[in-house]
């Protein structure tokens, strides 16, 4: 067998000369393509005779767990359950594409990794071949990923049938893999992404949502910050280092604000400071990244849930018996004082449901 040889611009592939690797993937050829990271040897997993003949090629053993690599964020959905928010979503769209593997519940059961390279002409020959591509490093079991064209041919020259030579890879090391199925990230293999990146992203994040961001969510937010805080028998300034993120977040608020005169006041006699907040507007991004999204009323509910119907099961009212908390803007400061109590209250057995 004679390797074909397509050579293509990393950035800026032509697409023409990508097509015939395309279509030898179809036809259940092995083909070598290159990530960022280190070159791979993609089969077609739908292809019972590819995948054996590539585990052959590598001599691994017959349970090795293959990466599916994709060429969009779309294309990840429909072989991975993703969270539509919190932990998981959040590593998809801080490193996608990147030099990191994910791994998630598969949509057809078990678990499966799943990769979305920042390479162009990989990404273009996958969205182009439509195959659930199985690609795992291109090295016999045993010997280094290979990081060359020269070093493919090495290993696998006559043995495959294409080679996408878009010359060396970027990193030169392979990429980093993070299971994501449970309540925590776990780093499986630290490579291209150090293991510190990911750690900073594996935090639980709590974001209260009202109307301006004035009044209730901001007092929600800091009576929250103390209550967690107590329970944790930590000072509110570390709750970051103990991996919590707590914010708050207004469907009509203007970024800026300062919360009202007289909710500052009712917290200064609760002894919590709120002189130093300033308003921020939600956004799908704000909801996204929270693992909980506390709101005010069924109609801050209703609103977030047009934009991310999906994230449904992460949108709550902060009152766990469903009832709305009315609005004291304009009030007497007696109004905020009965608000600023019952909010005290549910944030309490919210703090006690998420750190009990």
């Amino acid at each position: 067998m004679e390797t074909r040889i397509i050579t293509v611009d990393p950035d800026h592939p032509d697409l023409d000369k990508l097509r015939p690797a395309a279509e030898a993937l179809q036809k259940g050829a092995v083909v070598a393509i290159p990530t960022e990271t280190v070159y791979g040897l993609a089969v077609d997993l739908d292809r019972p005779e590819a995948v054996q003949r590539l585990l052959e090629l590598r001599e691994s053993p017959p349970d090795k767990l293959i990466t599916i690599h994709v060429g969009s964020q779309e294309d990840a959905e429909r072989v991975a359950r993703i969270p539509p928010c919190g932990r998981g979503r959040r590593i998809v769209t801080k490193l996608w594409p990147g030099p990191m593997t994910a791994v998630f519940p598969g949509t057809s059961g078990g678990d499966v990794g799943v990769r979305f390279p920042a390479h162009r002409a990989t990404a273009e020959l996958l969205r182009m071949a439509r195959v659930r591509a199985g690609v795992p490093s291109a090295n016999k079991a045993g010997r280094p990923p290979a990081t060359t064209p020269a070093e493919v041919l090495e290993q696998f020259g006559g043995r495959i049938e294409v080679l996408v030579d878009a010359g060396p890879t970027r990193h030169r090391i392979a990429s980093t893999v993070v299971r994501a199925t449970g309540t925590r990230l776990e780093v499986l293999r630290e490579g291209a992404v150090p293991r510190s990146a990911i750690e900073e992203l594996d935090y639980y994040s709590v974001l209260f949502v009202c109307t301006g961001n004035t009044c209730r969510s901001p007092m929600a937010e800091r009576l929250f910050r103390r209550a967690l805080a107590r329970r944790l028998s930590v000072d509110e300034r570390v709750l970051d280092t103990r991996g919590y993120r707590v914010g708050s977040a207004g469907t009509g608020a203007v970024a800026g604000a300062w919360a009202t005169n007289p909710a500052i006041e009712v917290l200064r006699e609760m002894d919590v400071d709120l002189s130093r907040h300033e308003s921020r507007p939600l956004s799908m991004a704000l909801v996204q990244d929270a693992d909980v999204v506390f709101v005010m009323t069924e109609r801050h509910r209703n609103l977030v849930l047009e934009w991310l119907p999906e994230c449904g099961p992460h949108i709550k009212l902060l009152d766990p018996r469903g009832r709305d908390i009315d609005d004291p803007f304009g009030s007497e400061i007696a109004v905020y004082r009965a608000c600023a109590k019952r909010i005290a209250e549910h944030v309490e057995q919210r703090a006690a449901e998420i750190a009990p």
